[in-house]
């Protein structure tokens, strides 16, 4: 994926967590007294672990007359099952619609808990330095899907026969995001009301850098440089509303330099340590220069671009040392993630994509030198080629097996630069 793709994506994401992040919020009931109560197949246990302590609300009715004030705790209204507190409600003549919020509401906390249980070792915690997007995968697992499916038709399940019919039909968040706003978990540092505003500044910001965008600008450098401009404000507001350590933290999880990295780096495959290491180098640079490595046009300015790229690169491998180092660098490799991907699918090792990738560079630099030798006549340079990719398919063909082979030429991220070392040859004429 391109980076104009990847900053796109990612933009979208943020914006889409926002919007259901929002939903979720406005969705929420006023505040109501959660009552620690069941029915049907839902076990006692779980209402008692979300409902907390006891409201002192009380409810204050007053006669026509004014003569008298009957003062009613919700003590006197609560019980431990939810036809019996949907009497109570109705005794002291609570509104129909009222019930069904409060119903709603408490039913709802009831299975955010157990959709949350759903997730794998039952953890919030978002792990920001697995690449690729970890959580997402997660979301769309076959069996994880199911599973909350279930739960989801439970739960509507037990309100329609509590209330007569489940409220009014509408994506479900908590199952299609396993018990909660993806958001939320990657903001978990941080409490609910700097998350809202947070997510107010993204949605904010995001229109303007779409706009950037408008009119294919994204590519150059001028483009760029207002993409910069969009960033740098709203890293400014940001840091209005954060504190130091928490838009640290904030931007190990959100900013653009943390989505192209997660995105990039899924074969590095950094440890939370590595991730933070990278990342601090990665965004004084891309602060300066942007994340999509689109050089300066301006002589003076490219050659201050250069120096500093190179510089970059210098204090990565002095952080990740020789080793490391060379698997971040062929983790950015477009043909390199298409080498990882096929190999993982074939499950092969990691060695047989760095492998092939090694063949890959030798391939090319001797075609290269195949193509600049003016000595050679067209025929000549033609078959030479054509003889470097005959032995690297066959050195390719040791490494992954005649059958591997045969699914490596059908992936073209992995392959089409076999043909670019030399075109396919002409099927044969038929007599």
């Amino acid at each position: 994926m391109n980076a104009k793709l990847l900053l796109v994506f990612s933009v979208v994401v943020n914006v889409a967590l926002g919007v259901a992040y929002f939903k979720k919020e406005a969705a929420a009931p006023a505040a109501s007294p959660p009552p620690p109560a069941t029915v049907g197949s839902v076990a006692p246990a779980h209402a008692a672990s979300v409902a907390g302590p006891k409201l002192k609300t009380q409810i204050v009715v007053q006669t026509v007359t004014n003569t008298a004030v009957q003062k009613i705790d919700w003590r006197m209204v609560e019980s431990a099952d939810y036809r019996q507190y949907i009497t109570n409600l109705r005794a002291i003549g609570c509104p129909d619609e009222t019930i069904r919020d409060l119903i709603t509401a408490d039913v709802t906390k009831l299975y955010e808990a157990r959709f949350k249980a759903l997730r794998p070792g039952g953890t919030n915690k978002f792990e920001y330095w697995k690449p690729g997007m970890a959580m997402f995968k997660e979301m769309a697992d076959e069996t994880q899907v199911e599973k909350r499916q279930a739960l989801s038709r439970e739960k509507r399940a037990l309100l329609t026969e509590l209330l007569g019919s489940a409220p009014e039909e509408k994506p479900d968040l908590m199952a299609m995001f396993g018990g909660g706003n993806p958001f939320e978990r990657m903001l978990d540092f941080l409490p609910s009301g700097k998350q809202t505003q947070a997510m107010e500044i993204e949605q904010k910001f995001a229109a303007k850098l779409m706009k950037s965008m408008d009119g294919g600008g994204f590519g150059d450098a001028d483009g760029m440089k207002n993409m910069l401009k969009v960033q740098k404000e709203k890293e400014a507001e940001l840091a209005k509303l954060l504190t130091p350590a928490e838009l640290e933290d904030y931007n190990l999880r959100m900013s653009q330099t943390a989505n192209m990295m997660r995105f990039q780096l899924t074969s590095f495959a950094p440890s939370e340590q590595e991730y933070r290491d990278v990342f601090k180098v990665k965004k004084r640079f891309d602060d300066e220069y942007g994340f999509a490595g689109v050089p300066p046009t301006d002589k003076a300015e490219r050659e201050k671009y250069d120096a500093a790229k190179k510089e970059l690169e210098t204090q990565l491998k002095q952080t990740l040392g020789e080793t490391r180092y060379a698997d971040y660098e062929r983790a950015q490799d477009y043909v390199y993630q298409g080498l990882f991907r096929f190999t993982e699918k074939q499950q092969l090792s990691r060695d047989a994509a760095n492998k092939v990738f090694d063949m890959k560079k030798v391939a090319e630099e001797q075609a290269k030198k195949i193509r600049n030798d003016s000595a050679l006549s067209s025929e000549q340079r033609q078959a030479a080629l054509a003889g470097i990719r005959t032995e690297t398919e066959t050195a390719v063909t040791g490494v992954l097996g005649p059958q591997g082979y045969e699914a490596f030429k059908k992936a073209s991220q992995a392959s089409n630069w076999l043909k670019q070392l030399s075109p396919d040859p002409k099927p044969a004429k038929q007599p």
